[in-house]
């Protein structure tokens, strides 16, 4: 098992209370444990952070590895993806076959993402939110304190009398998770007090609608893909329904290891490119790759800069 120690107050809790299991019940004793935390370099402390984490290891006994990144600054581009980003491919490097990587998700995290992408106005994938199991490159992604609050987490440091971070770069309201965690959930939790536990349980009933469509759209591949689900036959694809079809598009392209295109591109590939003269080779591009038409199928192609997609649970990006 992996710990991801930024030195906050929910990894310092998850990385405790797993050492504490190791301890306490035998069914634990013989799973190892080390942790790993990511040196962004981009606030003045984050040396500080890096010591921090160190000290808890060594007083926990546990190995920590600290992974140096550098994030790049690219204009349109939000630095707290970049962040996130260049954090999720530090974790995957030495991740070993079969291990588990642990983060420390909440419920008041699974609250932010699902306004979050509500605001960007996405589907039943996006709004399922973080799932509590996801692969993660040879391993797996498990956030096993989904079902907690902020607020207990911290509670149970203060009670056994555990330190943790506070990064003030959390209280900057230009990134939109701030503005959502500072202005925008007060104002639902003083209405809605069980606003997050209420946010979780919709998320779980998304995810559970993801599976399904999910599953639906691994059917349709069988009868529509040529090529063990390479290509695309485009006879094949019209016999769908339009909801059908757009939902086997999104499950092949992740299939393919591309990123899935916003909706305006989506229909293009699935209007357009079958409406184009029978001796054109029209394409839709996107940042994530690129949908090319021949002789009748479908092809997806990666853009020579664009990442595969490295973590899925249905399918999901990894997120924090």
């Amino acid at each position: 098992m992996c710990v991801a120690l930024s030195g906050g107050a929910d990894s310092v809790a998850l990385l405790v209370a797993l050492v504490s299991l190791r301890k306490t019940q035998p069914s634990w004793r013989t799973r190892a444990l080390r942790a790993v935390h990511v040196h962004h370099g981009l606030r003045p402390a984050a040396d500080e952070w890096a010591r921090h984490c160190r000290a808890l290891c060594r007083q926990l006994g546990v190995p920590l590895s600290v992974r140096r990144v550098s994030v790049p600054r690219r204009r349109g581009r939000s630095l707290e993806a970049e962040a996130r980003n260049a954090r999720y491919a530090a974790l995957a490097t030495g991740l070993r076959q079969g291990e588990w990587l642990l983060t420390a998700h909440h419920e008041d995290d699974q609250l932010e993402t699902l306004l979050l992408q509500l605001m960007r106005g996405a589907g039943v994938a996006g709004l399922a939110g973080m799932p509590r199991l996801a692969i993660f490159e040879s391993g797996h992604l498990v956030r096993p304190l989904l079902g907690e609050s902020r607020a207990t987490l911290e509670q149970w440091l203060r009670v056994h009398g555990i330190t943790w971070i506070d990064d003030d770069s959390n209280v900057d309201e230009r990134f939109d998770r701030n503005y959502l965690r500072q202005r925008v959930v007060p104002l639902l939790r003083a209405r809605w007090p069980a606003a997050s536990t209420v946010a979780a349980r919709s998320a779980a009933h998304l995810g559970e609608a993801r599976e399904l469509l999910e599953a639906l759209a691994a059917s349709d591949l069988v009868e529509v893909g040529i090529d063990a689900g390479r290509l695309v036959d485009l006879d094949r694809l019209r016999t769908l329904s339009v909801a059908r079809q757009r939902n086997l598009l999104r499950h092949w392209l992740l299939q393919r290891g591309l990123k899935v295109p916003d909706a305006v591109h989506l229909e293009r590939i699935r209007a357009e490119l079958p409406a184009a003269r029978r001796d054109a080779q029209p394409r839709v591009r996107w940042s994530g790759g690129e949908v090319r038409r021949f002789r009748g199928r479908l092809y997806a192609l990666a853009s020579p800069s664009t990442p595969s997609v490295g973590a899925r649970g249905g399918t999901t990006r990894c997120r924090r």
